[in-house]
């Protein structure tokens, strides 16, 4: 059993304010950038900007703010922050164009070096809770894409499961295509639904990885036959070098399609119903399985490798 202690940041020195103070006086020379950098710092505070007076001289401004950031703890966060910044600061841009800019720069150097010698524990301890603020959003942004896209895997499931019921085979093979695209979408595989290059018929495409792929997709009564292994090899090899091919069929393939040859190699790589209830059920996650399946197609010139088994 892990215990956690939350502690809390004891109240910042007030030689720290005053370094502060020094430090906001002499990083800028011109009043505009001196006053734009602190409206940058508390635009979430208004009430601390209506009560700074921008026409008094820097020095005064600085004074003025940092009596009223030591005033309350609900300040403590906006203090470190602006403790943080400068006490981090290695260039002067605005000091830089002035005359006399290695004077200038000399003292705000300075004045930042105390800050910075004042402030080295609140600013490790503020680096840590910026790292946890990060870690934690970082993953809460995870579990809210998981959600995601496990709502948008179960609605695919759904639609499915809801095509077996169908008894219109074209409106049911447009609608599986249109499921397809759907999911290979939403793992990011760039598709493409079917259409017609040089009077031939393609039902999709798809980049994975390094390749492109053709798709094929049957959703026949029967297991689809070695002719249409074929075909779909002869698609492959008319288009660019290094494309390859999926073929997708529900009710699977038969025994000649699964041990067919071709010139050169087969070309595709084959997944059935099996393979896809797997995959929108959540057992398997779809790049696992298409590459588990591209390396079995190189490892042993099969097309056939079942998701369970991969």
């Amino acid at each position: 059993m892990t215990t956690t202690t939350t502690t809390t940041s004891k109240r910042i020195a007030p030689q720290a304010y005053e370094a502060l103070a020094e430090a906001l006086a002499v990083i800028h020379w011109n009043k505009q950038p001196f006053e734009t950098y602190l409206r940058r710092h508390l635009h979430d505070h208004p009430e601390l900007l209506a009560r700074l007076d921008f026409t008094q001289t820097k020095r005064v401004v600085a004074a003025t703010l940092v009596d009223l950031l030591q005033s309350a703890s609900a300040y403590d966060e906006t203090t470190l922050t602006m403790m943080t910044e400068i006490a981090e600061m290695t260039t002067f841009p605005n000091l830089a164009r002035q005359t006399d800019a290695a004077e200038r720069i000399a003292f705000a150097r300075s004045a930042v070096s105390v800050l910075a010698g004042l402030t080295s524990q609140y600013r490790r301890d503020l680096h840590q809770r910026e790292r946890l603020r990060a870690t934690r959003e970082a993953e809460a942004q995870a579990a809210e894409a998981k959600r995601l896209h496990t709502r948008a895997m179960s609605s695919i499931k759904g639609n499915f499961l809801d095509l077996h019921e169908a008894t219109d085979p074209h409106r049911r093979g447009r609608r599986f295509e249109y499921i397809l695209n759907r999911l290979f979408e939403l793992h990011d595989m760039e598709p493409r639904l079917g259409y017609t290059v040089a009077g031939e018929q393609i039902d999709g495409s798809l980049h994975f990885d390094t390749d492109d792929y053709l798709v094929e997709a049957k959703w026949w009564k029967h297991p689809v036959d070695r002719a249409e292994a074929d075909v779909f090899a002869a698609k492959i090899c008319r288009k660019g070098r290094n494309t390859l091919g999926i073929f997708i069929a529900v009710n699977g393939f038969t025994e000649g399609f699964l041990h067919a040859t071709h010139s050169g190699g087969t070309p595709f790589i084959t997944v059935d119903g099996d393979d896809l209830f797997h995959v929108l059920d959540g057992r398997v996650y779809l790049p696992e399985i298409l590459r588990a399946k591209r390396r079995h197609l190189n490892d042993t010139g099969s097309c056939w490798c079942p998701a369970r088994y991969a």
